[in-house]
């Protein structure tokens, strides 16, 4: 018998071989899909898939049982019904003990104590001490398991294998809040992922796990986490206390009202708790907490982007009048944002640049530039702006003139961008507000690592968390 220790977490992401248990020949299902899926990012294709009555699924050889597998495998998929779910865990347990591997389990299997059902409860207990009897450690049941798009793992029927890579780290709840958040960033380059885990009904590997392991993952640039409820809040808060003193962690929590929670635990059978207790303990740990979709969205994504502002004087550069006062009211809602005071040098720099009829500091920190607008014109006075030293962020609107080109007024925004030192830069956020016509400048300007909005509230919120994430962490310089 193979000496046995509790599996590490790294299994999860740099597992030797992914075993599939429940694999479907299937086209359409979603056991045929999570075996499309892993293969198509493992980049040597150590994918097995378990099924009794089949030889062949997308082109691999299927197994007909767990302990037949020849080869090492760290990762199971545990995907067959509840039913048949002890059967497996029993495999599980007896091939841990032989060989020393199957240490990380992904539960994808519903019907446990999220069914609200004493039977469910049980069949999920009975589940979790089988498989952790032998070290071995559980998402799930409930979830979708891992990606990880550096090391080429994917035990989900939702993320294609062509997703961008980046730096936001997705822990969730639900696994369909995160694929979404992921396939609607997808075409334009909105976001990069490094890994996502689904954990579903938390039996085992929770939040302070994960936020630990991330903590110390040198390609995880933001933790974004969706929550519902938490095993021990407590625990995870003074872990994240620790982690968002070096990286920065987004939060959306579900469950603000009673009919909320009742709906958060017939999800994943969790007790979302009391809202005003989780809003002081997300701030007191440095969390940014987003009140919306949008908000987490664009916030995790901003924060892997762009370097955090030195202070909260941010400039307002627009050529639209309406959109540009929604933003500065939301912008200063909030009591943590100042506009930023111009010099005069700096006015009469501007100036140069700028149409005679453009208000330049009427009021301080705002220029509108009018429609009398060029390509050059942008990416000098962007330059400006950029190099001061009294400016700590900026956000600039438009709604792109028929006169100028995608290819153009991207070309601007990104030279001028470009042409500061790395040390100096500040966080620039765009706001393109002309939907579809746009959408080429806005994947050009992502692309270059420039992130885009279509609306200004959403880029005023980013903006006011990044100010606030950027003051706690100077608390520990």
């Amino acid at each position: 018998m193979a000496e046995i220790s509790t599996a590490k977490l790294d299994e999860f992401f740099k597992p030797r071989g992914i075993a599939i248990v429940g694999a479907s020949a299937k086209a359409g299902s979603p056991n045929h899909q999570i075996v499309i899926n892993a293969k198509g990012m493992s980049p040597d294709s150590k994918v097995y898939p378990v099924n009794p009555k089949m030889d062949e699924i997308a082109e691999l050889r299927c197994y007909k049982n767990l302990l037949s597998i020849p080869e090492p495998v760290d990762l199971i998929v545990m995907a067959v019904g509840p039913q048949n779910s002890m059967s497996v865990a029993k495999e599980i347990k007896q091939r841990r003990e032989e060989k020393g591997d199957a240490g990380a389990v992904a539960v994808v299997t519903s019907g446990f104590k999220e069914m609200g059902t004493k039977e469910g409860e049980q069949l999920q207990i009975d589940l979790i001490d089988t498989i952790k009897s032998c070290g071995g450690r559980i998402l799930g049941p409930n979830c979708q398991g891992v990606v990880d798009l550096f090391n080429g793992i994917n035990t989900t029927f939702t993320v294609p294998p062509n997703t961008p890579k980046g730096g936001v780290s997705i822990i969730s709840q639900s696994g369909a809040f995160a694929t979404s958040f992921i396939r609607w960033a997808k075409d334009q380059k909105l976001v990069g992922i490094n890994k996502f885990v689904s954990m579903g009904n938390m039996a085992d590997v929770d939040f302070r796990d994960l936020l630990n392991y991330l903590a110390k993952d040198e390609k995880t640039n933001v933790i974004s986490m969706y929550l519902e409820g938490i095993n021990d809040a407590r625990g995870m808060f003074e872990i994240a206390a620790e982690v968002t003193r070096t990286k920065p962690v987004v939060a959306i929590k579900a469950g603000k009202t009673a009919m909320g929670t009742n709906v958060a635990q017939s999800h994943t059978a969790s007790i979302a708790g009391n809202n005003d207790i989780y809003e002081g303990a997300f701030r007191q740990a440095g969390i940014i907490r987003a009140q919306n979709v949008a908000e987490f969205y664009h916030t995790s994504r901003v924060f892997d982007k762009m370097p955090l502002p030195k202070g909260n004087r941010i400039c307002i550069l627009t050529v639209i009048g309406g959109p540009s006062t929604i933003c500065v009211d939301e912008l200063v809602s909030t009591g943590d944002i100042q506009l930023a005071h111009f010099k005069d040098e700096l006015k009469q720099e501007l100036a140069k640049h700028l149409s005679a009829s453009a208000a330049i500091g009427n009021p301080d920190g705002y220029i509108d530039m009018t429609a009398a607008v060029t390509p050059v014109m942008h990416e000098n006075v962007l330059k400006l702006l950029l190099e001061d030293d009294n400016i700590d962020g900026i956000i600039f609107m438009t709604t792109p003139p028929g006169f100028i080109g995608d290819q153009e007024m991207a070309d601007a925004v990104i030279a001028a961008y470009n042409s500061v030192s790395p040390e100096k830069r500040k966080p620039l956020l765009s706001v393109l507000m002309a939907g579809n016509a746009v959408a080429k400048c806005r994947t050009l300007m992502e692309s270059a690592g420039l992130p885009t909005f279509e609306y200004p509230d959403d880029a005023a919120r980013v903006m006011i968390n990044l100010v606030k994430y950027s003051a706690y962490r100077r608390r520990f310089d």
